[in-house]
């Protein structure tokens, strides 16, 4: 499940060529402006080729310096080699990707707060796909089902 703004979600539902009330079917609960929507569900807007492939959103937050990329990459990777190479399903890599796309610290296909790249189809060199990883702010931690 994502929990966002509904400002957020009607971005995200035009940004993809549909409407709210299009993807209203996967929409979990609503609380005032906060939507909880399912993005395994059918109607729930499915990434373009260019949230996948470009730079969807360019905001002006500095980038880390390679040597702090490197140094949170190792601990990352360090990390998952000592609980034994866990992955996470598919779905769930679909789930943490959709919601870096929509945060305000992706910007060039990485995340400015870590550095991790942030691409689906790296299994084996993303945190996305590291089932015992979490995001730096919060927005998605370890899998249940890695």
């Amino acid at each position: 499940m994502i929990t966002g703004n509904l400002s957020d979600f009607e971005e995200r539902c035009l940004q993809r060529g549909t409407t709210v009330d299009a993807a209203s079917a996967c929409i979990v609960s609503m609380d005032g402006n906060t939507v909880t929507v399912d993005p395994l569900h059918p109607a729930y807007p499915k990434p373009t080729e260019a949230d996948l492939n470009g730079p969807v959103f360019v905001r002006g937050t500095e980038p880390l310096s390679f040597a702090q990329k490197a140094k949170n990459f190792a601990k990352s990777a360090i990390s998952h080699v000592s609980a034994g190479l866990p992955m996470c399903s598919d779905e769930e890599v679909l789930r943490r990707h959709d919601i870096c796309l929509g945060c305000e610290h992706y910007q060039d296909n990485a995340c400015t707060k870590c550095g991790c790249p942030i691409n689906r189809n790296k299994k084996f060199i993303s945190k996305l796909s590291w089932a015992g990883e979490s995001c730096p702010v919060g927005k998605w931690g370890p899998a249940s089902n890695g």
